[in-house]
């Protein structure tokens, strides 16, 4: 079963674990159990960085990745 990623107007984004034939179904906000609508992927887009783990050439609003790359797996919104 897939995680996705859903939006409370409220309390900001969440995962929750859908079914791919429910996905498009709003699911209960974990703090306040208001039924919140899936949100949009987050593409994950890599810079370069440099030995100290800086990006280079990338926006500096961007976090910056983990030394040793992306390590967060599927469902990740950093």
């Amino acid at each position: 079963m897939p995680l996705y990623t859903y939006t409370c107007d409220d309390h900001g984004e969440f995962a929750a674990w859908a079914q791919m034939s429910s996905s498009d179904q709003p699911q209960p906000c974990p703090s306040c159990a208001t039924p919140a609508k899936r949100a949009l992927a987050h593409p994950s887009i890599a810079g370069k960085q440099d030995s100290s783990g800086s990006r280079m050439g990338g926006s500096d609003s961007m976090p910056s990745m983990p030394a040793g790359g992306h390590v967060c797996g599927g469902g990740c919104v950093h």
